[in-house]
C-alpha cells in the first residue's frame, strides 16, 4: 500500500497544484464565466436614450420633410406619455398616406428612412422584434450610413443573444463615429465572448472612458484582463469594484481566480473566508477553501471549512466529502479526517446507498493505515470484499494490505501465504476496468519488492499504457533495467548448467 501512495499524485505534484486541480472544475466554472452587462432595457438611462432616438434627426442622417418632422413631434409626445399603440398606428397611418395617399390630388411620395426607423423602434419597444429587425434594415437599405437603425439594429441582436451580428452592426456605428459608451461596452461584450480580448479590452477602455462610473464596463474590462492573463491588473480592478459593490458574489469569485492564478493563496482564502461570513458561500466555494488551507498546511481551518461545506449543500455530496476527508489523509492528518469522516457518519445516518457505503468504508481503512492501525485496515477490508468481491479498488487495497503485512512478517511460510494472497487479489483487480491501472500499478510494485522484475513488467507496461505519466515512466525504465540483468543473470546460468550437464556427459 505505501507503494501505491508514493505515486500519490497530491505528493508528485507538490501542493498548490494539488489544490488548483482539484478547484479547476468547480471553481473556474463560476469564476471565470463571462459576466453580461444588466439588462440595458430597463436601464433608465438606456430608456431615456431610446425615447431620444425619435426625435429630431442629426444632419449625418437621414433627411426628413416637414411633415414627416410634425409628425415625429406628435410620435414622441404620445411615446412620453406612453401611448405606444396609438403612436404605432398614427405612424403606419402617416406612412400609408404619404406613399399611396387616399387623395387623388395627392402625389405619392417615398418615405424617409428616418421614418422607417421609427417605426422599428415602436416595434423594438413592443417586443415584435422580428417587424423591428425587418424595418431596421429597411432603414439602412434606404440609407447605408444610419448610424442609429445600426446601433438599435445592434441592441436587438444583443437582445436575441446573435452575438456575430449585433457586432458587426456595433462596428458600422463606431466607424460612423458613434461615440455612446452603451455601445462600445456591449461591442467589448461581443468581442468578450468571441475570444479576443485584447479588442474587447479596447472598447471596454473606451466605454469606461466615456462612463467611468459603470459597473458594467469596469466588470467587464476586468474580464478581459483575466482572459489575457493580466491577473494583478484585473485583480486590482475587481478589488475597486468590490469596494464599490461589497455584496456581488460573482466580484469575489472573479477576484479569487485572479489571486489564484497569481499563487496569492492566502489572499484567495481571506476572499472565500468573507463569502463565508457573509453567508454567500457556496459548497463548492467552501470545499475549495478547505483545500487552501490544507495547501497552507492549516489543517483545523480546513477541517471547518470542510464541515461547513458539507453542511451547506441543499443534499448531503458524501463524494465531496469524501474527498475532503482524503485530502486530510493524504496530507499526514489521520486524526482530523477521522473526526471528518465522523460528521460524515453521523450527517448521513441511515441514508447511505451500498455504493456509498463501500467508499466510506474504504477512507476509513486508508484513514486507519494511514494511522498505523493495521489490524482496523484489515477490519475494514476483509469486510467489503466479503460483501463486494467484485469491487476492483477493495480488490487493490486489500492486496496492498496483505503486502503490507508481508514486508514484516517473519515465518516464512506465513509470508509466502501473504504474497500469494497479494497476488492474487491484484491479479483480480488488475482484470477489471476500473481499477486496471492501480490494479496492475500495484501488482508490478509488489513483484519488484520481491525482486520478480521481468514478472513485474507486464503489469507495470500495462499500468503506464493505461496512465502514462513522465514518473512512472522513468519508474518503468529503471525496472526495466533490472529486468535485463534478471535476463542475463538466468541466461548465463542456463548457460553455466547446460556446460556442466555436457561436461558430466563427457566423463
Amino acid at each position: 500500500m505505501r507503494a501505491i501512495n508514493s505515486q500519490h499524485p497530491w505528493r508528485a505534484m507538490g501542493p498548490f497544484l494539488s489544490v488548483l486541480l482539484l478547484a479547476a472544475t468547480s471553481l473556474s466554472a463560476i469564476a471565470e464565466k463571462i459576466i453580461p452587462p444588466r439588462n440595458l432595457f430597463r436601464d433608465p438611462e438606456f430608456v431615456r436614450d431610446f425615447v431620444g432616438s425619435y426625435g429630431f434627426l442629426s444632419d449625418i442622417e437621414p433627411k426628413v420633410s416637414p411633415a414627416e418632422s410634425r409628425m415625429l413631434v406628435k410620435i414622441r409626445e404620445l411615446f412620453e406619455e406612453g401611448k405606444f399603440k396609438q403612436a404605432e398606428m398614427d405612424l403606419v397611418r402617416f406612412i400609408k398616406d404619404t406613399e399611396a395617399p387616399t387623395d387623388p390630388e395627392q402625389e405619392p411620395q417615398e418615405i424617409s428612412a428616418a421614418m422607417v426607423f421609427v417605426l422599428g423602434n415602436l416595434y423594438f419597444s413592443a417586443d415584435r422584434k422580428e417587424e423591428a429587425r425587418r424595418a431596421f434594415l429597411e432603414a439602412i437599405r434606404r440609407f447605408p450610413n444610419f448610424r442609429r437603425a445600426h446601433v438599435n439594429l445592434g441592441y436587438l441582436y444583443i437582445s436575441d443573444e446573435q452575438f456575430d451580428k449585433a457586432m458587426a452592426h456595433f462596428q458600422q456605428a463606431v466607424s460612423l463615429g458613434e461615440g455612446n459608451p452603451r455601445v462600445f461596452g456591449l461591442l467589448g461584450y461581443t468581442y468578450l465572448l468571441k475570444e479576443k480580448p485584447l479588442a474587447a479590452e479596447n472598447a471596454y477602455r473606451q466605454a469606461y472612458l466615456l462612463d467611468p462610473d459603470s459597473r458594467d464596463w469596469k466588470l467587464g474590462l476586468a474580464q478581459t484582463l483575466i482572459q489575457q492573463e493580466k491577473m494583478e491588473e484585473a485583480s486590482a480592478l475587481l478589488g475597486t469594484l468590490i469596494e464599490e459593490y461589497p455584496e456581488d458574489r460573482d466580484l469575489w469569485l472573479q477576484q479569487t481566480n485572479a489571486l489564484l492564478a497569481q499563487e496569492k493563496k492566502m489572499e484567495a482564502a481571506v476572499n472565500l473566508e468573507v463569502l463565508r461570513m457573509k453567508g454567500l458561500a457556496t459548497e463548492t466555494e467552501l470545499t475549495l477553501l478547505g483545500n487552501l488551507y490544507m495547501d497552507q498546511e492549516e489543517p483545523q481551518l480546513a477541517l471547518y471549512a470542510y464541515t461547513a461545506a458539507m453542511n451547506k449543500g441543499e443534499s448531503f455530496n458524501i463524494e465531496r466529502s469524501l474527498k475532503a476527508a482524503r485530502i486530510l489523509n493524504d496530507y499526514g492528518y489521520p486524526e482530523k479526517a477521522e473526526a471528518f469522516v465522523v460528521q460524515i457518519r453521523a450527517k448521513a445516518g441511515s441514508s447511505l446507498s451500498d455504493a456509498d457505503l463501500t467508499s466510506l468504508e474504504l477512507v476509513e481503512a486508508k484513514i486507519a493505515q494511514s494511522a498505523g492501525d493495521l489490524a482496523r485496515v484489515g477490519e475494514l477490508l476483509e469486510g467489503l470484499a466479503e460483501r463486494d468481491p467484485t469491487n476492483g479498488e477493495v480488490l487493490t487495497e486489500l492486496g496492498n494490505y496483505y503486502g503490507t503485512l508481508a514486508k514484516t512478517e517473519e515465518n516464512e511460510d506465513r509470508r509466502a501465504e501473504l504474497i500469494v494472497d497479494a497476488k492474487t487479489n491484484l491479479q483480480i483487480a488488475a482484470g477489471i476496468e476500473q481499477s486496471a491501472y492501480a490494479g496492475n500499478l500495484a501488482l508490478g510494485q509488489l513483484l519488484v519488492r520481491e525482486r520478480q522484475y521481468i514478472k513485474a513488467m507486464p503489469a507495470l507496461d500495462k499500468a503506464v499504457e493505461l496512465k502514462p505519466s513522465d514518473s512512472l515512466k522513468n519508474y518503468v525504465s529503471r525496472v526495466r533495467r533490472a529486468a535485463d540483468r534478471e535476463q542475463q543473470r538466468l541466461e548465463r546460468e542456463e548457460a553455466e548448467r547446460e556446460a556442466k550437464k555436457q561436461e558430466d556427459q563427457s566423463e
